[in-house]
């Protein structure tokens, strides 16, 4: 096999996730549809999408924008593919929103429905901000893509 970049690894499985996404062609109003999609892709695909998916969110509009757009229904998935890549304090930043958008800590179904229908107040927006900053801190410690094209190349040899 060619010898790839971390980007070109990374680039490469994105672009064939989002293309099993695109295929789907599942109901945008359903997590359970869509959720069942992206369990459909393979695990290189699916670690890929949630992490860049994180990643895109939370640098363009914070962690309001994360659960805004309803990728919070990844979070746990997320979580445990950055453990997985040993992006640990990453891990422990989405850990920690949990708490903000679901105090009440439904699981499994409960939570993604709740998550995917949320509507943040204000409280929780500012709550949030806190793990942007945290999130921002990162840059130059934690680098998501030299973690997890690391751990991909890993898996290819």
């Amino acid at each position: 096999m060619e010898n790839l970049s971390n980007r070109a690894l990374i680039s490469r499985l994105y672009s064939s996730a989002d293309q099993q996404l695109e295929d789907a062609n599942f109901d945008n109003e359903s997590w359970s549809e869509w959720y069942k999609a992206v369990q459909g892709m393979t695990g290189p695909e699916k670690m890929v999408y949630v992490i860049v998916k994180l990643n895109q969110s939370v640098t363009s509009g914070g962690f309001s924008e994360f659960y805004d757009t309803s990728f919070g229904v990844f979070a746990p998935e997320i979580i445990h593919a950055l453990n997985e890549i040993k992006a640990v304090a990453t891990a422990e930043i989405v850990s920690s929103s949990l708490p903000i958008v679901n105090p009440t800590g439904l699981l499994d179904d409960a939570y993604k429905d709740f998550v995917f229908n949320l509507q943040l107040s204000e409280q929780q927006r500012a709550q949030l901000y806190s793990q942007d900053m945290q999130y921002d801190e990162l840059h130059g410690h934690e680098n998501l893509e030299d973690l997890l094209g690391e751990y991909l190349q890993e898996m290819i040899k």
